[in-house]
């Protein structure tokens, strides 16, 4: 017996010496890095305890970026969600050609986000951008805008190139919630005489709680590490009104060479990321006791 519980640990062993590789090490080695002052590049480290969260938290910058997260994530995850319950219930309902419309409609998942950020940002480009250029020659001048050099528009074109790609996602998931919800169900509701829109909102929505919950949490965590959309359409400007966590730990590493405060931050989001965690299993725990 006790020679098999060692072969178990042995089996183990690869895994946890990856997991603490390239997952607890990285932590650790971070977390102390923001309690220095370092350019990233010298051998000379300047122990400054808590000066860097001090500045980070007197920093107008993370003000921007937590209303920039706070903006972003609520927006792509409930229209995200809208038009991937809405997409997966004309799935659902036996669409014609319903496969390939899936396909279509989860296609952008595929491209990275980088390569859409490209594109997108030639479209939107002031003065030569595909989206300027049409509207001039339909003589609509007045409406050929600077789209990613006006916060309020650059903020929008992100958000809204972001649930371009990732509608997709919200469609899949709903679409298999939509499958496990057993036919009888439908079949009780069809014998009450519910309309389609009662059996919507009165069996299949309250159904897809866990899928709502995934959803949202998904969201969450992908909108507090969103990196490629916004760096290559806006670099976080103009004037940070796209700065969020991942693009500001990139200017400050790599373009003004504060590896102290740029690892403030990594930490900050870390502590943000196991918060919201802790919160999905609190739910998720007490959803499984309810």
């Amino acid at each position: 017996m006790r020679k098999r519980q060692m072969l178990n640990y042995f089996y183990v062993a690869p895994m946890l010496l990856l997991f603490a590789a390239f997952i607890v090490y990285p932590i650790i080695y971070n977390v102390r890095i923001s309690f220095f002052e370092w350019n990233g590049i010298s051998k000379e480290m300047k122990l400054v305890g808590f000066q860097n969260y001090i500045e980070l938290f007197q920093d107008p910058i993370l003000i921007r970026i937590l209303i920039n997260f706070l903006v972003f994530s609520f927006s792509t995850i409930i229209i995200q969600g809208i038009l991937g319950m809405f997409f997966a219930s004309l799935m659902r309902s036996g669409l014609k050609m319903s496969g390939l419309y899936r396909t279509l409609i989860y296609l952008p998942i595929v491209a990275t986000p980088t390569i859409v950020g490209s594109v997108f940002s030639k479209i939107l480009e002031t003065n030569k951008g595909y989206l300027n250029e049409m509207l001039r020659s339909a003589h609509l001048d007045s409406l050929a805008l600077p789209w990613l050099a006006t916060p309020a528009l650059a903020t929008m074109w992100v958000i809204i190139v972001n649930i371009w790609q990732w509608t997709g996602y919200s469609m899949l998931v709903y679409y298999t919630g939509m499958l496990n919800i057993p036919t009888e169900v439908y079949e009780a509701a069809d014998i009450d005489g519910a309309s389609r829109l009662q059996r919507f909102f009165f069996v299949t929505f309250p159904m897809l709680r866990s899928t709502h919950f995934t959803i949202f949490i998904m969201g969450m965590i992908g909108s507090l590490k969103t990196f490629d959309i916004p760096y290559v359409l806006t670099g976080g400007g103009p004037n940070h009104a796209t700065e969020f966590f991942s693009t500001y730990i990139n200017t400050l590493s790599f373009e003004t060479f504060n590896q102290g405060k740029a690892s403030a931050v990594v930490t900050l989001m870390l502590v943000i990321a196991m918060a919201i965690t802790a919160v999905q299993l609190r739910i998720y725990y007490k959803q499984e006791k309810g």
